[in-house]
C-alpha cells in the first residue's frame, strides 16, 4: 500500500491483481473461526505467520496486516490502480478480502471481482482445477485492457 504514495518517474502502475490477498486483523472473522482448523490455512498458522512478519510489539491490525484497519493508510486522495481481485469461496481469509473490497469502493477506487465458490486459497497453483485456467484467461484479459 505505501507503494501508492510514492510517485515513479519511469514505471506506471496500471493495474493490480490481487489473488485472494493474505489479510487479516485482530478482530476473528466469521469464516476464520469457522475454519479454525481448516488443513489449508489453520488459525494457528496464519497467527503464527503475522507473528513472524510483524515488528516486535506490533499487532494484527498493523497496517500490513490489517490494511483498511485502525491505522491504515488513508487512499480515498491517493491514485490507485485498477484492481482485480480473486476470492476463493472456501478460503478461510475471504471475509478480509470482501472488506478489503469494500475499503476500495469506499475509497472510490475501482474493483473488479472474480469469484470461484468451490476453490480453496492458492487454487491457482494446482492445474488440475478447471477453475485455474479460467482464472488465467481472466486474469490476462484484465492484463491487456
Amino acid at each position: 500500500m505505501r507503494a501508492v504514495e510514492h510517485r515513479f518517474e519511469a514505471l506506471r502502475i496500471k493495474g493490480l491483481v490481487a489473488m485472494y490477498p493474505f489479510f487479516g486483523g485482530e478482530e476473528r472473522t466469521e469464516l476464520e473461526l469457522r475454519y479454525a482448523k481448516n488443513k489449508l490455512i489453520p488459525l494457528e498458522q496464519t497467527d503464527w505467520l503475522w507473528k513472524a512478519f510483524l515488528p516486535i510489539g506490533s499487532n494484527c491490525d498493523h497496517p500490513a496486516v490489517n490494511v483498511f484497519g485502525p491505522k491504515s493508510l488513508e487512499l480515498s486522495d491517493i491514485e490507485f490502480p485498477t484492481t482485480l481481485l480473486v476470492i476463493a469461496g472456501l478460503d478461510p481469509l475471504q471475509d478480509w478480502q470482501r472488506m478489503y473490497w469494500d475499503w476500495l469502493v469506499k475509497c472510490g477506487k475501482v474493483v473488479e471481482v472474480v469469484e470461484y465458490p468451490n476453490m480453496i486459497h492458492g487454487f491457482a497453483g494446482v492445474p488440475e482445477f478447471k477453475e485455474t485456467n479460467m482464472l488465467v484467461t481472466v486474469v490476462c484479459d484484465f492484463v491487456r485492457r
